[in-house]
């Protein structure tokens, strides 16, 4: 007799088969179709009753009688998490060819995107997923991109480009993305490339066509854009040879600064597949910093135990930060490890006792601060955590969120008193610590819209001064990166900073709508210059990323309903007071420029009280020497703002949004 698996007998089981009719599977697949149904219109009518302070949704509710509906009680979820759930089904469908979207969560910013575009069409029919405005170079696939390396390629020697051109590509790294991301220790790995080790070791050939390919991202050299292809591919031939999930018994520091690199590479780069991995290797970096106890302390400062140290604090950057962006849990919590601080000792004094000379700023001193700020960002991203964690953390009765709130706006605070002088002003207007203090500054504002973002409701005591710090978060974020592309002429901006500047623009657009349906009165002049200052910023990097292409159509569709800047992406931030930044990639001179309505940049960012900005001003100065646009009193009129009609856009929102 044949014995099934599960236990039991094929007589057996054709017997209870025969039990039923043929029909059955079919009826209580169309049963549970049925009830699912009944539930999704149960929630939906609780949806429209939660959002009837707006008026176009009131009238027609009152059009039919408030009568019980027995279909209500069976809805068992919780409405906000409904609303976000179909928000992110709904950005779903804004796929690339060829890539299903299952990666974003609703805590990530796409989450205030789609309400924003619900916002948007409010009252009409949003238009389909075709009709955005979309450039098929950025939403298709590089056809480069279609072709994978053989795997039987892969025990082929690497092939590398000429010395000079590796010798460049390195300087553009080390000074483009080394002092962000200090993974590498440069003397050192500068020593092993000119001494060939690439040539012998696999390992660190791998770690070194990883470098080559991010720097490439930032040269002008046809070398490495692939044959008859855009600069969108530049450094698509390095990193192709490389096999991303290669074979290694014992990992070394080489593989796990791969891992970091790649990811860097990866989570830029437009091939689906490879784009994938990104995650992957994060995960596998933890994993292996973890295998060799690189995540607990170690007594002394060892040269490999600093270079393991940098590259784990590395990795817990990113893990907060891309967690956060795709509104996921990080995989590391703080009680998860206890390393050393980083030491605040530049390269070229590691072979010099690790002592860094006085009266010397260090390069750390930002990396430093920049790992206090990600411990921050973790604490704000338990504010979005399940209720049964929140139960379990003790934040519970009814003036928990007021002390939650309260003790991270403290951290934030002693945070900003705490970073260094060299941080908040750089002497010279331009530099690598003008890079540093904008990224700070930039992740310090985009915490606090993180912060104060699900408590503004109506309803809630928060309402007012969270909806005033979201707005002058946004605001100083898109004014701070400003300010850094019109004097770093040649910079291409990071893909973080693409990420914060499409938040803050999509945070005062939200504003907007929301004001105008609210019949609520307001100069949308000033938002909507900062709204094209997010444009040229992603206009800036779409010549590298098919991210920022992405995010600029995006945005482009949002804002193309408002008066403000002149469609088709072409957005000149005009001559004035804020000039419009310099592209080293492309040829963008000849866009036209801008009309806000006869105000020039120089009336928007006019500064006031007869200040002027100066080499040496910390951002905070310059923030305070704007118009009253950047005060606080400017951002919500008591009593009037705060109404129900412009409330309900927000509150429609996903709570858990970054």
């Amino acid at each position: 007799m044949h014995i099934h698996p599960t236990g039991k007998t094929k007589g057996t089981q054709n017997q209870v088969r025969d039990r039923f009719p043929r029909g059955f599977a079919e009826f209580y697949r169309s049963k549970r179709l049925i009830e699912e149904l009944r539930q999704q219109i149960a929630v939906l009518e609780a949806k429209l009753r939660s959002l009837s302070v707006c008026s176009f949704c009131a009238r027609s509710l009152q059009q039919q009688p408030d009568r019980p509906s027995p279909l209500r009680d069976t809805v068992k979820r919780d409405t906000k998490e409904e609303d976000s759930d179909e928000l992110v089904e709904s950005f779903r469908q804004v796929t690339i060819e060829g890539i299903k979207s299952k990666f974003y969560g609703s805590a990530s910013p796409y989450a205030l995107l789609s309400n924003a575009i619900e916002e948007k069409y409010l009252g009409r029919p949003p238009p389909t997923v075709t009709s955005y405005s979309r450039r098929r170079l950025y939403w298709e696939l590089l056809p480069v991109s279609r072709y994978a390396r053989p795997r039987e390629r892969y025990d082929q020697h690497y092939v590398y480009p000429a010395s000079d051109l590796i010798d460049s590509l390195l300087e553009l790294y080390f000074v483009n993305v080394h002092p962000i991301f200090p993974c590498l220790h440069r003397p050192s790995f500068e020593r092993a490339v000119a001494e060939g080790l690439h040539l012998k070791d696999t390992r660190f050939g791998a770690t070194l066509l990883a470098v080559l390919a991010i720097a490439a991202r930032y040269s002008d050299d046809h070398r490495v854009f692939v044959d008859g292809e855009t600069s969108l591919s530049s450094g698509w031939k390095f990193v192709v040879q490389v096999e991303i999930f290669g074979k290694c018994v014992e990992p070394t520091i080489h593989d796990v600064e791969f891992c970091f690199v790649i990811y860097l590479v990866c989570s830029t780069m437009h091939n689906a597949a490879r784009r994938s991995h990104y995650r992957y290797m994060q995960g596998l970096g933890i994993r292996w910093l973890q295998h060799h106890e690189y995540h607990r302390k170690r007594a002394g400062h060892e040269f490999e135990d600093e270079l393991w140290n940098r590259v784990f604090w590395c990795f817990f950057i990113i893990d907060r930060m891309v967690s956060a962006f795709v509104g996921r849990p990080p995989t590391m919590r703080m009680e998860d490890y206890d390393l050393e601080p980083l030491l605040e000792v530049d390269d070229e004094y590691w072979e010099q006792g690790f002592m860094q000379p006085p009266g010397v700023p260090s390069l750390l001193s930002y990396f430093a601060c920049f790992i206090r700020l990600s411990e921050l960002l973790g604490d704000t991203q338990r504010l979005y955590a399940p209720k049964k964690r929140k139960i379990r953390m003790g934040w519970t009765g009814s003036d928990w969120e007021q002390g939650t709130v309260a003790e991270l706006d403290s951290a934030m605070n002693d945070f900003f008193d705490s970073i260094p002088a060299h941080l908040r002003r750089d002497p010279n207007g331009r530099g690598v610590f003008l890079d540093q203090s904008v990224t700070l500054h930039a992740m310090y504002y985009h915490i606090q819209i993180m912060i104060h973002r699900p408590y503004i409701r109506s309803q809630s005591p928060l309402a007012e001064p969270s909806l005033s710090i979201c707005l002058r978060a946004a605001r100083s974020t898109l004014y701070i990166l400003n300010i850094w592309m019109d004097r770093l002429i040649n910079r291409l901006p990071f893909p973080w900073v693409q990420n914060f500047a499409f938040t803050s623009a999509v945070v005062l657009l939200l504003n907007i709508f929301g004001s105008k349906r609210a019949g609520l009165p307001m100069d949308p002049v000033k938002d909507l210059a900062l709204v094209a200052t997010a444009l040229e910023i992603l206009k800036v990097a779409e010549q590298r990323s098919h991210t920022a292409g992405r995010l600029g159509d995006l945005l482009h569709e949002l804002q193309s309903s408002l008066d403000g800047p002149a469609p088709g992406h072409e957005v000149n931030l005009g001559a004035g007071g804020l000039s419009e930044p310099s592209m080293v990639f492309g040829d963008l001179g000849n866009a036209p420029s801008t009309d806000f309505s006869g105000t020039t940049m120089n009336e928007v960012y006019a500064p006031q009280h007869g200040q002027s900005f100066e080499p040496g001003m910390s951002i905070e100065q310059l923030l305070a020497a704007t118009d009253p646009a950047w005060d606080d009193s400017g951002d919500v009129s008591s009593g009037t703002l705060l109404d129900n009609e412009f409330m309900s856009s927000w509150m429609a929102a996903p709570t858990n949004f970054m």
